[in-house]
């Protein structure tokens, strides 16, 4: 099976679905990330060119460790994503032609940072132009837990790997602690959620809008 992930910035695929991620490629699904954003505002300091390539060089050696068949940079501004649905449907237009996935994983439509909330109606309007519906859409949590999920990952046997993957990001975690964060939610969907170690959780979402 193909699948897709929408990250809006490099770092949000370990955070979000990074041991799911693990589970597919280890079934032999072809993963492919598409990210919308190359996150430049997390290194304010730098020019933006020199931040761009600082980032996707982390998003690709994270996407190593997680065995991510393929990464797309749609270099969409970040932050302000937003303002560019159009722009961002057009770029994932042909990347759904190419992969057909099976499964979307997105940003749930919930989160609180402006550019997650932007990866939903960017996606519909991709699907609307590529004429195609995957079989399953399912959004995950960043940095707002989900109130609501109805799909439960356990993630106990890949938690490793995929905090690796998290510190690849190593340009993030110098403001951040997300490995704190992400062990501490992913602990607590375990334990409420998967009765495990470590779970993940997510939304499956309409795809009435979609086309």
């Amino acid at each position: 099976m193909n699948i897709l992930v929408i990250a809006p910035h490099p770092d949000d695929e370990a955070i979000g679905c990074g041991g799911t991620i693990c589970k597919h490629t280890a079934r032999g699904d072809r993963v492919t990330v598409a990210f919308l954003t190359s996150g430049e505002l997390g290194l304010k300091r730098l020019p933006r060119e020199k931040a761009w390539n600082i980032r996707e060089a982390e998003a690709r050696s994270a996407a190593k460790i997680l065995r991510i068949t393929h990464a797309e940079f749609l270099r969409l501004p970040d932050w302000t994503a937003g303002t560019y649905v159009k722009e961002g449907a057009r770029l994932l237009t042909p990347i759904l032609k190419r992969e057909k996935p099976g499964i979307i994983y997105a940003p749930h439509p919930c989160e609180w940072h402006p550019d997650h909330q932007a990866a939903l109606p960017m996606l519909r309007a991709a699907l609307r132009k590529s004429d195609f519906a995957p079989a399953e859409l399912r959004g995950y949590e960043v940095w707002t837990p989900m109130v609501e999920h109805d799909h439960v990952e356990n993630i106990s046997e890949v938690m490793p790997r995929k905090l690796r993957a998290l510190r690849a990001h190593r340009s993030q975690l110098e403001e951040f602690d997300y490995e704190r964060a992400v062990r501490g939610l992913n602990q607590f969907r375990g334990e409420l959620a998967g009765k495990c170690r470590y779970a993940e959780v997510f939304q499956t979402l309409s795809l009435k809008h979609a086309r």
